[in-house]
């Protein structure tokens, strides 16, 4: 069986580095079992949709399973903190009409306070820094870990397409 889902989430990221050289990666991620659990329910109408979703990165080195859960961000996970706003930068998706869910038109943006090396990205229902509850949507780990010194704007845009399946 196809999955209209495809391969899940993607990132995109962009890393301005304080010397002004820019970084750019994209890699792809794993739909853990919470987040298949929710579409499932969506589906069969047994749950409200969530509202909001919010991005966070995390300086673990960490690999994600199916099991991975949000319960997991601040300990397994090991949630990076260290940038400058008070909250998880909010995801803001638009669908194209298409096939194409993304943040394109409004990026996650992490301004680094302190060296970090990152491991990876999640979308998580819960703008709480640091936090350990709500809905784990994605998570991905990089190919490659990214240095991220202080300073750093990071930016990072997540998407997924929905492919038809015959």
């Amino acid at each position: 069986m196809n999955s209209v889902l495809g391969t899940g989430f993607r990132y995109q990221c962009r890393a301005k580095l304080p010397t002004g050289e820019v970084i750019e990666w994209e890699d792809n991620n794993l739909l853990p079992q919470d987040s298949v659990d929710h579409i499932a329910r969506l589906i069969l109408a047994t749950t409200s949709p969530i509202g909001s979703w919010y991005v966070g990165i995390f300086e673990g080195n960490y690999t994600p399973t199916a099991d991975t859960s949000a319960g997991d961000l601040a300990g397994a996970v090991g949630e990076c903190t260290a940038y400058s706003a008070a909250n998880r930068p909010a995801w803001a998706g638009t669908y194209d009409n298409v096939s194409d869910i993304n943040n394109t038109v409004s990026r996650a943006v992490f301004t680094m306070t302190s060296d970090k090396r990152v491991y990876g990205a999640f979308i998580v229902s819960s703008s709480v820094k640091g936090g350990g509850s709500g809905v784990l949507l994605s998570i991905a780990r990089f190919t490659v870990p990214r240095d991220l010194p202080a300073g750093t704007e990071f930016a990072v845009t997540a998407g997924i397409a929905l492919v038809p399946t015959t």
